[in-house]
């Protein structure tokens, strides 16, 4: 009888003794497999998130191409390689964590920026208008090159308006020696009333996202807001004037007042928006070569001396085919 229940009592000491051995086994391997989820889950989200991190390097950096390694992330690390035309753009990333690494591809485009489309020389809406003109200015919807001479694109109005009251004000209002000064469609003085249906705070507010530089108020006399070859979008957040030998190309969104003086010429769009009193000054041989936009509640527009304002659709081709927007749609996501 005791041998008999000191076998029982030994094989079921054997018998947990298993058990507690496979039991910790398995429970090794759990945790293994828990390990090795969560490694495999970590080095997912920080390749993951390299994409994210450099397609926001990208829209501020619209040049940015190559390879970019070991960079930080999560208690991990992340390589990128970028290539590939702004059409046709490859990002890839590669996240570590742990030991154990993920690949994520993709593929995507940059939008191309949206441009207003230009109506006349020189477009000015408001509910409250003033406008004071003199001197030997030149506003003119003659097609121009941006070196001055004539283009291939048929006329625009040299002044548009949104509607016919403000087209007959600004006609009664200007003296005659400046409205033979005022060229384009239908002969001097130009002005008229142009059917326009555009959402200036959209417009506007894509281009500031887009932005390649930021301008705060202040007097800028020397230097460049892009060039021929590269032109950029320039947004000025404040009240400006911009004088002396400074130029640009591209596009100029101005939230404020803006003065051009002096030799400053812009070949491009120059857009001053607001929702309340704009006042836009231009005195000198400053001016504009493709099309000039003011939109506001209340607009103060001067222009005096030799001021030039010209339809140039060479001057908004060039922005258009060489401006690069902020935005990307992603084509494709492998991982």
């Amino acid at each position: 009888m005791g041998k008999g229940v000191l076998i029982v009592v030994l094989g079921m000491s054997i018998i947990i003794s298993l058990l507690i051995v496979s039991l910790n086994a398995n429970n090794t391997q759990g945790s293994k497999a828990t390990v090795d989820y969560f490694n495999k889950t970590q080095a997912r989200l920080i390749s993951n998130s390299g994409i994210e991190v450099y397609l926001e390097k990208l829209r501020r950096d619209k040049t940015l191409t190559g390879s970019f390694l070991g960079n930080s992330l999560m208690n991990g690390t992340y390589d990128i390689y970028i290539s590939g035309p702004d059409t046709a753009l490859t990002i890839r990333s590669i996240g570590y964590f742990g030991g154990d690494s993920h690949t994520t591809v993709i593929t995507a485009r940059r939008y191309p920026i949206s441009l207003p489309n230009i109506n006349s020389a020189l477009y000015i809406s408001a509910s409250n208008l003033n406008i004071k003109l003199s001197g030997n200015i030149d506003i003119n919807g003659n097609d121009h090159n941006m070196d001055g001479t004539a283009g291939p694109n048929p006329p625009l109005p040299g002044i548009g308006v949104p509607n016919a009251s403000d087209s007959t004000f600004v006609t009664d209002d200007l003296k005659p020696n400046i409205n033979n000064a005022i060229q384009g469609k239908g002969g001097a003085p130009s002005i008229s009333t142009v059917a326009d249906t555009t959402n200036w705070e959209n417009i506007t507010q894509n281009c500031i996202f887009a932005a390649d530089t930021t301008v705060t108020s202040g007097t800028y006399s020397s230097g460049t807001f892009g060039t021929i070859g590269t032109p950029i979008i320039t947004y000025v957040n404040g009240d400006v004037q911009l004088s002396g030998t400074a130029s640009g190309y591209g596009i100029m969104v101005v939230n404020g007042d803006l003065t051009m003086s002096g030799n400053f010429t812009f070949y491009g769009i120059i857009i001053a928006y607001g929702q309340s009193l704009i006042t836009t000054n231009t005195v000198g041989s400053a001016g504009v070569y493709g099309g000039s936009i003011f939109v506001g509640q209340s607009i103060n527009f001067k222009a005096s001396g030799s001021a030039l304002f010209y339809y140039s659709s060479q001057a908004i081709n060039n922005a258009k085919t060489n401006l690069k927007s902020s935005r990307f749609k992603v084509l494709s996501w492998w991982e």
